[in-house]
């Protein structure tokens, strides 16, 4: 894999356990400022794709976050969250910025870990999430021109902070598409 703002990162059976670097972000605040100092761990994929992960987040701050990352450039990407929220709970958060940020927090969560998938048919894209690996809920689909060869990975952030931790467990990518992006079979 290769990486964008590396942080210290151990890999396991299986497993990447992150450490975020202090006061890093993915965003890009309409008319207002870009960061790009989060860390992200890549492979470029070309075609459609179903990229998975179960992610663990450990956050100590608000908006602390373990992610995957679909990634053309600077001002076009989707991050898919474990986030830590200003309520100190836990949710799902979509990201789309195409060139500004649309920010969405979705289902607030029990604990700190679940699974997250972003799936790519063409250029439409599915977002989902689910509690133990097999039954998934839908977050979000929307169409989005991308460059036919993109990175796609996991990463870690910690825009207030410097205490956030993120486990990526069973991280997988395949070249089939989920079949249908609303119900997420």
């Amino acid at each position: 894999m290769e990486s964008l703002n590396p942080c210290s990162i151990v890999e396991g059976n299986n497993s990447f356990q992150l450490n975020a670097n202090a006061n890093t972000d993915f965003i890009c605040k309409y008319e207002e400022y870009v960061k790009d100092s989060a860390s992200f761990y890549y492979q470029t994929k070309k075609g459609d794709f179903t990229m998975l992960a179960k992610l663990t987040s450990m956050g100590g701050n608000a908006f602390d976050a373990a992610f995957l990352m679909v990634r053309q450039d600077t001002r076009k990407w989707i991050k898919l969250a474990v986030e830590l929220g200003v309520d100190q709970s836990y949710n799902v958060v979509s990201v789309i910025t195409d060139p500004w940020s649309d920010d969405a927090n979705g289902e607030l969560l029990d604990g700190n870990c679940c699974w997250l998938r972003i799936s790519r048919k063409n250029n439409f894209f599915g977002l989902h999430y689910s509690l133990d690996g097999k039954k998934w809920r839908f977050v979000r689909a929307f169409g989005m021109e991308m460059n036919a060869s993109i990175s796609v990975g996991f990463g870690i952030q910690s825009p207030k902070g410097d205490n956030c931790k993120g486990i990526i467990e069973e991280f997988s990518l395949s070249n089939q598409p989920v079949d249908n992006f609303r119900n997420g079979n």
